[in-house]
Formats: C-alpha cells, sequence, structure tokens
C-alpha cells in the first residue's frame, strides 16, 4: 500500500463531507458502495447504497456494459451519485470512471465511511454484496 502521505485526490473539487452527503442520500442520490470488506474495515452499510466491487467497476458502471448496474440505467447524466470506500482513496479512482462515462453530478464521501461512522450518520447493518439493498428500497 502506498505510503498515505504519497497519495494524491485526482478529484478533490468533488469530494463533500459526510452530512452533505447524507442530505443527498435523503433526497434520493444514487449512493455506491466500493469498500472491500476487509475485516479489519468499519462494519456497517448506509442504507440504500448499492455496492460494487472495483474490480468489477468497468462491468457494471460503464453505461454501454450489458452488465450496467440497474440504478445507474436509465439515470440523466445530471442525476446525483455518491461513491464512498473507506476513505477517499478507495473512492477517488471510482469518481474518475464516472466522470469518464458521462456521469456529471459525482461526488464522494471526504474521509469515507470510516468518517461517516465517526459522524454517527446513520448506518444498518452490512448485508452480503449479493443481497445489498437496491437504491430504491430505502
Amino acid at each position: 500500500m502506498a505510503n498515505p502521505e504519497t497519495r494524491v485526490i485526482h478529484h478533490p473539487d468533488q469530494l463533500i463531507d459526510p452530512e452533505a452527503a447524507e442530505k443527498k442520500r435523503q433526497s434520493g442520490a444514487l449512493f455506491i458502495d466500493v469498500r472491500r470488506n476487509r475485516p479489519d474495515a468499519p462494519k456497517g452499510d448506509i442504507e440504500g447504497a448499492v455496492k460494487v466491487g472495483k474490480e468489477r467497476a468497468d462491468e457494471l458502471l460503464d453505461p454501454e456494459s450489458p452488465n450496467l448496474i440497474p440504478q445507474l440505467s436509465g439515470l440523466s447524466e445530471d442525476s446525483e451519485i455518491v461513491v464512498f470506500c473507506n476513505s477517499e482513496y478507495g473512492s477517488d479512482p471510482i469518481i474518475e470512471k464516472l466522470n469518464a462515462y458521462g456521469y456529471g453530478n459525482v461526488t464522494h464521501v471526504r474521509g469515507g465511511f470510516a468518517r461517516w461512522q465517526a459522524e454517527a450518520l446513520p448506518t444498518v447493518d452490512p448485508l452480503p454484496a449479493a443481497e445489498a439493498r437496491p437504491a430504491g428500497d430505502r
């Protein structure tokens, strides 16, 4: 793993604080969870978030892919999308992909899920990826 002091966020202008992200969630933004299941990672999920493994991001987020996640199908270019990982370093590459695919209203959470939890924002018990709650089930 790279030394955190040498890591660079390529899309700092698209970072938002967890509280602002929660307001977007309450307003219907699509949340995409790209965290890996690590034993040392904070536990819990953000209700309504769609789990997308980073290793499958191209396959699941590309509008031209036959495997595009249903929650992205039919979204307008200005629909709000919020991506989170355990930190913003993990979500930043996904932001880059979504920007390249033409989604224009994409943000990610400053401090990631760890900060979300530290600020005591709402979470639900974690579900396996196959049982992840769809975005519409809030």
